[in-house]
């Protein structure tokens, strides 16, 4: 089976521990890779395999506010995540909760449409590790035609033994805490560029 070749030129983002490329093919898809020499390498290889289990939706509304993952592929910068890329209106990659906050552009609208994904957070079945502004963006449904808040990362559960799945009540309350911390890195995010920090 042939690589798939991933060049710098490529590259989109880069977040803790994995790069994002667009995919050579498929400008509508994006590739996900592990960065290699990270601390906990093989660790975080085996979390984006229980993503890929993970972040799957259980319903419509699942799928309205997830990123759609399409599979694995094996890339010259090691194993991929292939994910359909979220765009604004125009085709530009969709902009994050962090960047439309620190460039002070959520009006009421934009709320409303937060609002709504948290409410659906708290509900879902899917399963969390983290959530915070950095993994929410804000992108245009080209079948609905209309913008909305969706998450693409922070998928599954970090421990071995995977207690989000056993327990709703540990599932409530991972959900809980992940929910305090983006909503306290929003607020600090906030604060900043108004000029308060």
């Amino acid at each position: 089976m042939q690589k798939m070749v991933l060049t710098d030129d490529d590259l989109l983002a880069k977040g803790n521990d994995r790069y994002v490329f667009q995919h050579p093919e498929d400008k509508q898809l994006l590739v996900k890779v592990v960065i290699a020499g990270i601390p906990k390498y093989k660790s975080k290889q085996r979390e984006v395999l229980r993503e890929m289990k993970e972040c799957q939706p259980h319903d419509k509304t699942d799928a309205l506010y997830i990123q759609t993952i399409k599979g694995r592929v094996e890339t010259s910068k090691g194993p991929g995540q292939v994910i359909v890329k979220e765009c604004d209106h125009t085709g530009k990659l969709a902009r994050t909760l962090y960047s439309l906050a620190s460039a002070n552009e959520l009006d009421a609208e934009k709320y409303r449409k937060l609002n709504a994904l948290l409410a659906w957070f708290v509900d879902t079945r899917v399963i969390f590790n983290s959530l915070h502004c950095k993994n929410i963006v804000y992108a245009w449904d080209n079948a609905r035609q209309e913008y909305r808040f969706k998450i693409i990362d922070g998928f599954g559960d970090k421990t071995f033994l995977q207690l989000s799945k056993l327990s709703g009540a540990v599932r409530a309350k991972n959900k809980v805490k992940c929910l305090r911390r983006m909503l306290r890195d929003l607020e600090r995010v906030q604060k900043e560029e108004q000029g308060v920090i």
